[in-house]
């Protein structure tokens, strides 16, 4: 993916460019020539979200169609409790 790419520095000093490139594409910050963030707008990132939650139903069916699950019984839950039990608590 090709993305602009700003310094912290001037993010900061030209807050209003920043933004207003972020409403259009994703923007690198970098700090002392290093990655640190990237900032992109709230409609890049709810349908960044929907398509790993799409994904993610779409391979749990695939489990399913191929037997990969378990029946979430009592017996199974407290199976599940013990396995990912802290051995400090």
């Amino acid at each position: 993916m090709n993305m602009k790419t700003m310094t912290a520095s001037a993010a900061s000093k030209e807050f209003g460019l920043y933004i207003d490139t972020a409403q259009h594409e994703p923007v690198l910050i970098t700090k002392q020539n290093r990655p640190v963030a990237i900032t992109m707008s709230i409609q890049q990132v709810e349908r960044l979200f929907k398509g790993q939650v799409e994904a993610g139903i779409a391979r749990g069916l695939q489990d399913v169609a191929a037997g990969r699950y378990s029946e979430m019984t009592p017996t199974h839950l407290e199976t599940m409790r013990a396995k990912f039990k802290s051995p400090t608590s």
